[in-house]
């Protein structure tokens, strides 16, 4: 428990009211320092009145360490303040997990019966303040499948009829974020009657019986909710599943999951060249994260990118010469147009003012774009009237799928004239001058094609496919995985976790069919709950929803999301198994996904954390009707929370607690 004291001339008194000497009790304890971490606070009042002497003051909450256990449904507990045992009735109540429940002004905290885990209690009274923790577990049961006491008997005691039954998807030890649906689990062989799941973290137990339809479970959206909203940091998440068919019980077979302590951000832009949404053919398709999919451009509008604020969008048109680019924050209207390939596969600096060209080379990339025979050096653009901007040091570079940092520093492409599209390069780049410099070449020397680079958040890595294309892509009988570069020490690591491998083994249920076909990778320009978040195209099959044989088939080409640790060692795979991303169209194939943050908002728009807002900050204000929100705020007095704005570490609320201050944003730390 935290306590704050107030010292007055020297003399101090315990909760009970016992007199001890300045700076210990009686028993030599030290006090604890005043609520801002320095000397305790000091006042001219007396607790006890004239003549009672000079004493410290606490505050005390009670009871102490509650622990309560709930079904579902709401609970309750009272607490009371103390100062020097005197009942205070004016205690000010406030609670740092908000999704666990409330306190009212009466010291009262009601459980949601949502949400399980520990939330920390505070009462203050000037600039006293005492805190208790108060715990929730939740114990769930439900039966959306109408499962009869029989059967469910016979789950529970579990069997090994089935030698085959085993998961097809999830991956065991994913990282699965807040804030999306949750995952289908899935199973081969034929349908069970009925499936039994049991689910167990630190401060949540869930048993839920369901119909063994397509041998596919999809647990209802509340229930997944509260099972990733219960997972605390370093809280595996255990989940076993059992099946029965007649009186034949097979499992549990077990699978354990990562719950990252914070929920996904920004809009998904990838491209698809059937999709039915589109008409069949190719698009540039929307998805907001945890939201439904929709058109963005149609018309075969193809191979885009897109700004990390998610301002500015840049695509080739359909007849794979001319392009342009979009406004995304007014309904994607058109604003610069380009007779030539200027605008397609570009390096959009993070802000959307500016764009660096894809250079061609002898027309072998991009594929398939007619009318390029020779070669097109990379130049800088204004993004808004598509006019050439003069930029010092590019020289005669054709700089291939080229990538800004998220931090505008910094510039990685494939340096295909070295050696014809083996060799990642990387420059810096002076944003106020348009000067490009110090051309490094941090991976060179490989015997296979290195394309589709992404810096890491902290702009001190660089993501890109390492394969067998020349086109940078996994079809037919060509191979991509994924891998990093660390930029200070040029080494390099393959995201195995990621690319479907356990060391030389792999993985995946359908074993090495389904490995080394990944490619496309981006990545979300911001931390959350602790870990990066890497999307990429990939060519796997998807549980037993997408099976068909062969990497060639259309449904097969899907967008996937894996979290990688923040500040690996370099060399080191910081990769975790990936998840398919709910949402996107299941009979298209989808491809080249961008991931950028929305559209920043002014102050006064409602938030939900800081990187929404333009300025920054995000916080709790007071309406004039006298309800409160979340809103877009100047720079407030103190510390930056969770997602604000930062320069450095030191600006974070967290900083003692080990928060980062990653691409200009506060980050929780890495879990240990």
């Amino acid at each position: 428990m935290r306590s704050a004291w107030l010292v007055v001339l020297g003399a101090a008194v315990s909760a009970s009211g016992a007199i001890a000497a300045c700076g210990s009790d009686d028993s030599g304890v030290t006090f604890p320092p005043g609520p801002d971490g320095g000397s305790p606070d000091v006042i001219d009042n007396n607790p006890f009145g004239e003549g009672g002497g000079d004493v410290k003051s606490t505050l005390t909450v009670m009871p102490q360490n509650v622990v309560l256990t709930s079904n579902g449904t709401p609970v309750t507990q009272a607490y009371n303040a103390f100062v020097n045992g005197a009942k205070l009735s004016n205690a000010n109540w406030s609670l740092d997990n908000v999704a666990l429940g409330v306190v009212d002004t009466t010291g009262l905290f009601t459980a949601s019966g949502a949400v399980g885990g520990t939330s920390q209690i505070t009462a203050t009274q000037g600039s006293l303040l005492g805190t208790t923790l108060v715990t929730v577990n939740l114990q769930i049961a439900e039966n959306p499948g109408n499962v009869g006491a029989q059967t469910q008997t016979l789950l529970k005691n579990g069997g090994t009829a089935d030698s085959g039954f085993k998961w097809l998807y999830p991956y065991d030890k994913t990282v699965f974020p807040r804030g999306l649906t949750g995952p289908t689990l899935q199973f081969p062989g034929a349908d069970p009657d009925a499936f039994y799941v049991h689910v167990q973290s630190k401060n949540l137990t869930y048993d839920g019986f369901f119909k063994g339809t397509a041998n596919q479970i999809d647990l209802p959206p509340g229930t997944w909710s509260t099972i990733a909203a219960s997972a605390g940091a370093n809280d595996p998440v255990s989940v076993s599943v059992t099946k029965i068919a007649g009186t034949a019980v097979t499992g549990p077979i077990k699978e354990t999951w990562t719950i990252a302590q914070g929920s996904l951000k920004g809009t998904v832009y990838y491209n698809s060249y059937n999709s039915p949404l589109g008409g069949n053919t190719g698009a540039i398709l929307k998805m907001k994260v945890g939201q439904a999919v929709q058109v963005l451009i149609g018309g075969c509008n193809v191979c885009h990118s897109v700004s990390a604020n998610g301002n500015v969008l840049a695509s080739m048109h359909s007849d794979y010469v001319s392009s342009a680019t979009y406004d995304l924050t007014n309904n994607t209207t058109p604003l610069a147009q380009a007779a030539t390939t200027q605008f397609s596969f570009p390096a959009i600096y993070p802000d959307g003012s500016k764009l660096l060209s894809c250079g061609t080379v002898g027309g072998s990339w991009p594929p398939n774009v007619a009318g390029l025979s020779g070669n097109l050096d990379s130049a800088l653009f204004d993004t808004k009237s598509g006019a050439p901007i003069a930029a010092a040091g590019l020289g005669s570079l054709k700089a291939l799928m080229p990538a800004f940092s998220p931090d505008g520093t910094k510039l990685a492409f494939n340096h295909y004239t070295i050696d014809n599209g083996h060799t990642l390069g990387v420059m810096d780049f002076a944003n106020g001058t348009n000067t490009f410099s110090n051309l490094l070449d941090v991976v060179k020397g490989s015997p296979q094609y290195i394309g589709w680079p992404a810096f890491l958040p902290d702009s001190k890595a660089v993501l890109y496919e390492i394969g067998t294309s020349d086109q940078y892509r996994s079809d037919g009988a060509q191979f991509g995985d994924l891998s990093t570069v660390d930029l200070g020490t040029q080494t390099t690591a393959t995201l195995d976790a990621l690319n479907g491998m356990a060391g030389n083994v792999p993985y995946l249920p359908y074993g090495a069919e389904d490995v080394h076909i990944n490619y496309e990778p981006t990545i979300l320009p911001v931390a959350v709950g602790g870990y990066y978040w890497v999307l990429f195209t990939s060519r796997r099959r998807y549980g037993n929803i997408i099976t068909e044989p062969g990497q060639d088939s259309v449904r097969r080409k899907k967008l996937w999301v894996a979290a990688v640790d923040i500040n690996a060692a370099p060399g080191k795979d910081s990769s975790h198994p990936a998840f398919y991303l709910p949402n996107q169209e299941l009979a298209a194939g989808n491809m080249r996904g961008f991931w950028a943050l929305d559209p920043c908002k002014q102050n006064g728009n409602s938030c939900e954390s800081g990187d929404e807002c333009c300025g920054g900050f995000c916080r709790q204000v007071n309406l004039a009707d006298g309800s409160v929100a979340k809103m877009c705020v100047p720079p407030p007095v103190g510390c930056a929370q969770e997602f604000e704005k930062c320069t450095t570490a030191a600006d974070c609320c967290g900083a003692q607690q080990g928060f980062l201050c990653l691409n200009g944003h506060c980050a929780s730390p890495v879990p240990n």
